[in-house]
């Protein structure tokens, strides 16, 4: 193989770990400013790039948080893809994987709130639509898992499932999470006492009431 046919066959890879590296970079700032404050700039430095080689990889600052937020999501659907394929998993067993994720990614739910704004306007139209395409492709596949594991459910319920189950997430996670700028605002002072929510334990529970009710309207249709 000459130099120039191996640097052609190297291309598609060192473009795949530049790719990789600008998402480590940007999650890492995540993690350190969740209301992702910090500048193309910033991203590229710590990725070692110039700012410029990021625009190659992404159209903007805002399709790179959704990249970001896409492979979060595809980590979350893998620990419950996990968590379901043990035998006689529930209930118990999807709550574990989503609780064991957030402890991992901490700037989940502030990024998915963020990069729901974005496709809006912030990112275009096509890779809008590939982000929902793909999330809800992951949504069917699991779904249906879930089904098979359940025979009682119907068609689509899985689905429906993890849909709701989301929603609860997302729900009580904003209740539970004070603005930033509420907090830095007014420090120590603590929140009104109907939103003192113990998020882990409360969605947990919640998590299991959800999936047991689920599971339950299914088993009755096959009594």
């Amino acid at each position: 193989m000459t130099r120039s046919q191996l640097k052609r066959a190297r291309a598609p890879e060192h473009k795949t770990e530049r790719r990789a590296a600008i998402l480590r970079a940007a999650e890492a700032l995540l993690r350190r400013d969740p209301a992702a404050t910090f500048a193309v700039g910033e991203i590229a430095r710590r990725a070692g790039l110039a700012k410029g080689t990021m625009y190659l990889y992404f159209g903007s600052r805002e399709e790179l948080l959704l990249a970001v937020h896409d492979t979060q999501m595809d980590e979350m659907f893998g620990a419950l893809e996990r968590a379901l394929a043990r035998p006689k998993a529930g209930a118990d067993a999807a709550a574990r994987a989503v609780l064991g994720f957030l402890r991992h990614r901490p700037e989940f739910f502030r990024l998915s709130t963020s990069c729901h704004g974005a496709l809006e306007d912030s990112v275009s139209a096509s890779v809008a639509r590939d982000h929902r395409e793909a999330v809800a492709s992951r949504l069917v596949a699991l779904g249906r898992r879930i089904e098979i594991l359940h025979p009682g459910m119907r068609p689509g319920e899985g689905a429906t499932l993890l849909k709701n189950s989301y929603a609860l997430m997302l729900g009580l996670w904003q209740l539970a999470a004070s603005p930033l700028r509420v907090t830095a605002s007014a420090p120590g002072q603590q929140e009104p006492e109907a939103l003192r929510i113990d998020f882990e334990s409360q969605l947990a529970v919640a998590l299991k009431d959800l999936w047991n009710a689920a599971v339950r309207r299914g088993e009755g249709r096959l009594a």
